[in-house]
């Protein structure tokens, strides 16, 4: 996300599945005019208006219990850290937020990952743009036999 918003400027975001808000609170330090945060969560949107408040964001920061089904609009980021069925679930919503030539950034998932979501992103007409990874250690054996989590930028294409 910091290296999109270095090189494109970024009127608004939507962060599905906000948690804590981590993500549209560091767009919006980062530059971004406003942020959507969403969540199905009451808890974690709680959080979210709590961290917003603490950051002086709270003018900047709409906050919506829900999913991607709750918004109508595109934006120019599109931010979200899920699990992997989560978010193959919501891709196809999550690439309709996108304004064209809009930027994604999902997370949340793991290197063994990754070829399912190269395929379902090009399904979607999404090109990958970079990838992110990162060796995390855990306390006992992985489920998935990984301990490498991965990020990916992609773009919606223009036409």
């Amino acid at each position: 996300m910091l290296q999109i918003l270095k090189e494109q400027s970024c009127r608004d975001l939507v962060d599905l599945g906000c948690g804590s808000g981590v993500l549209a609170l560091a767009g919006l330090k980062l530059g971004v005019e406003r942020a959507l945060a969403l969540d199905i969560d009451s808890q974690a949107l709680n959080l979210s208006r709590i961290n917003g408040h603490l950051n002086g964001l709270e003018n900047r920061l709409m906050l919506v219990k829900g999913s991607a089904e709750a918004v109508a609009g595109c934006f120019d980021l599109v931010v979200a850290n899920l699990p992997m069925h989560v978010l193959s679930e919501k891709l196809s919503e999550l690439s309709h937020l996108s304004r064209r030539g809009g930027a994604l950034v999902f997370s949340g998932f793991q290197d063994v990952d990754k070829p399912l979501l190269r395929e379902k992103l090009r399904q979607q007409g999404l090109k990958e743009k970079s990838w992110l990874s990162a060796d995390l250690v855990f306390f006992g054996d992985s489920p998935t036999g990984s301990f490498t989590w991965m990020a990916v930028h992609a773009e919606r294409e223009n036409s």
